[in-house]
């Protein structure tokens, strides 16, 4: 090779190097912006779709689990920091894509037989859907299975950020790995204080129709912050609006 076509070669690969290493950049402040500067942490999030009893070796080898950085305030507080306690154990419900993973989303498969079966107490035309979040998005803890609950989710564009209902009246099926059927109680009764583990646990399941099922799965996956309000026995459906940072202060007080 002439000195020419080397110089050519060194000057191609030293610019392709700058053009990484801009790429990266772009893409990290791009992901600063759309957090709005939030201190973010290292987590661990659902890649694919994971099926209930899918053994945690399985999701690990196959790329369903993967790394990720989110904002400090949407990750739970049992929110699995050493992927390695999955081994071993397998998927105690079915996960969709974007759920951040916590301790009790993997158990021993003992308690996973014990469980029996969940899917007794889905409603009829329903499918189970679980999602993640923390306390203060969780109200506090406050919420057991067999309670109902409204969902709100954040919007934000470039004028504002949104807070938009999504859906009513939303019945729990279970929090964490307690739920209301006796019989998916009585297990882990035996092993832990289900009441603990519940409501701290930041894993909501609830039983809705499928495609409520997918609008609830794609705000988790894109991180929309939802939100959980807990409502009384027979709380009506009623016309929520839109509250946003451009009119917080200007609407009418129920």
């Amino acid at each position: 090779m002439t000195p020419k076509r080397t110089i050519v070669v060194i000057a191609a690969v030293a610019l392709g190097v700058v053009a990484a290493l801009l790429s990266y950049s772009y893409l990290n402040n791009a992901q600063q912006v759309a957090y709005h500067n939030a201190k973010l942490v290292n987590t661990y999030v659902v890649a694919k779709a994971v099926p209930q009893t899918m053994t945690g070796d399985s999701a690990l080898a196959g790329g369903y689990i993967e790394q990720k950085s989110l904002p400090t305030e949407i990750v739970p507080a049992t929110a699995v920091t050493d992927i390695n306690v999955i081994k071993g154990k397998e998927a105690a419900s079915a996960y969709s894509v974007g759920q951040v993973v916590v301790d009790s989303m993997f158990v021993n498969p003992t308690v996973a037989v014990a469980q029996g079966s969940f899917s007794q107490s889905i409603p009829a035309g329903d499918v189970a859907v679980t999602i993640s979040v923390d306390q203060v998005h969780g109200v506090a803890g406050l919420a057991v299975p067999g309670d109902k609950v409204d969902l709100l989710i954040s919007q934000t564009n470039a004028s504002a950020t949104t807070e938009s209902s999504l859906l009513q009246n939303v019945p729990i099926l279970a929090i964490g790995q307690q739920s209301a059927s006796p019989a998916t109680n009585t297990a882990s009764a035996q092993t832990t204080s289900t009441a603990t583990v519940g409501a701290s646990s930041g894993l909501f399941t609830f039983g809705v129709s499928p495609s409520d099922a997918a609008r609830i799965a794609l705000a988790q996956q894109e991180s929309l912050g939802i939100y959980l309000l807990l409502v009384p026995p027979s709380n009506p459906v009623v016309s929520i609006p839109a509250w946003g940072t451009d009119n917080i202060l200007t609407g009418p007080q129920n």
